[in-house]
């Protein structure tokens, strides 16, 4: 007799192969969901030759019944989500790709709709079709959850755009105040002023003088005045985005002394209010940020658009300063660059702040021109700082 056919080796070898199928089966039964192995014969029939007790808690329907009727799996999947799983179960025959799907299920017995996860390994043979092992898991509450953190973040940017709204509103009302109330008093003070100083005499050297340097205090008041008003609602805006950046970069030349080159191929880009403040701010902000830190010789922006139903519009700023640091752009009190990708999240839009020491730094800035919902009650964030 061999070695292998003692009669207490085949008992040991069939003790293992026992307690391997023992293990597998409560691997299977403390799953957490419904085990299954699924064949599409070579005859085109749909079999279920192993499902797990889970079925019943996961799809609502029996082992028994499911197996006697696997269609019943495909009739409780909601219709708009059939397409997908027919697809992606074609596409991982056809290649033999593991087999992923995630969709609705409407449980009769629950009197609810699921969202359940559809994950399985296939292989093929010969003279059967193809075979799937593989689990369905319900996966409603991480959807619930996800679909409420979605709302939850929608109702913040909700609120983020309408505090947004209101402070461009209430910029727009102070400048107002400033320009008629204090611009129209100081007016007043001056005719005072040269009314006075028309009266005086030679005589009156002393308070000839006064009033001059008090003149002089004025007219500084009112350039000062005039400065803030620009600053809280610049009037250019009116005439739209080209002129108003083209403006901001003049001025900003003049202040500093520093080159500032604007090219953009329209003579104007036509945008909604709340899309071109966003925008002139967000460029604002830029060349701040190249003022305070930058130590820039020379600035160049760049502005175009696709007017096309789906265009963009891209706005870039470069410096030749100092650069900036990837970990500069997630500092906690960056509030410059976190207003900017704010206001382009608000957008629907991406903004990026690139660059190296010694090799300046770069403001991307793109935003969708094409309809939809882009204004900044409605729009969805996709934000990519980099």
């Amino acid at each position: 007799m061999k070695e292998a056919d003692k009669p207490e080796e085949k008992a040991e070898e069939f003790m293992r192969m026992a307690e391997g199928e023992t293990q597998s089966l409560t691997i299977v039964a403390n799953a957490p969901g419904m085990v299954f192995q699924y064949v599409l014969g070579e005859d085109a029939q749909h079999t279920l030759p192993f499902i797990s007790g889970q079925c019943l808690n996961v799809l609502g329907i029996s082992v028994e019944t499911l197996r006697a009727n696997p269609g019943l799996f495909m009739d409780i999947v909601l219709l708009e989500d059939r397409e997908s799983l027919w697809r992606s179960m074609a596409q991982s025959a056809t290649d033999l790709s593991t087999w992923n799907w995630e969709g609705r299920l409407w449980i009769e017995s629950f009197h609810d709709v699921k969202w359940v996860s559809l994950r399985a390994s296939p292989r093929r043979e010969k003279g059967i079709g193809v075979i799937w092992e593989g689990i369905i898991i319900n996966i409603t509450q991480s959807r619930r959850r996800e679909t409420e953190l979605k709302e939850s973040h929608e109702r913040l940017r909700e609120v983020s755009s309408h505090i947004i709204a209101a402070r461009e509103h209430e910029r727009i009302r102070i400048a107002q105040e400033i320009h008629d109330d204090l611009g129209g008093n100081l007016t007043a003070i001056k005719i005072d002023l040269d009314w006075l100083g028309r009266h005086l005499t030679d005589e009156d050297a002393v308070l000839l003088a006064k009033i001059h340097t008090i003149d002089q205090l004025v007219d500084r008041t009112i350039d000062s005045i005039r400065r803030m008003s620009r600053d809280l609602r610049p009037g250019i805006m009116d005439f739209g985005i080209v002129p108003a950046i083209e403006w901001e970069a003049e001025e900003f030349s003049k202040r500093l002394g520093i080159p500032c080159e604007v090219v953009c191929a329209q003579e104007d880009i036509e945008l909604d209010q709340d899309a071109a403040v966003a925008v002139f701010r967000i460029f604002q902000e830029a060349l701040t940020n190249i003022a305070k830190h930058g130590r820039a010789s020379h600035v160049w922006v760049r502005l175009d658009a696709d007017m096309s139903a789906k265009g963009w519009l891209d706005l870039e700023v470069r410096d030749n300063g100092r650069g900036i640091m990837p970990a500069d752009t997630k500092k906690f009190n960056s509030f410059g660059i976190r207003g900017m990708i704010e206001r382009a999240g608000l957008l629907d839009g991406k903004l990026t702040v690139s660059g190296a020491p010694g090799e300046g730094a770069t403001v991307r800035l793109s935003i969708p021109l094409g309809p939809g919902p882009h204004d900044l009650a409605t729009s969805r964030s996709n934000i990519c700082p980099s």
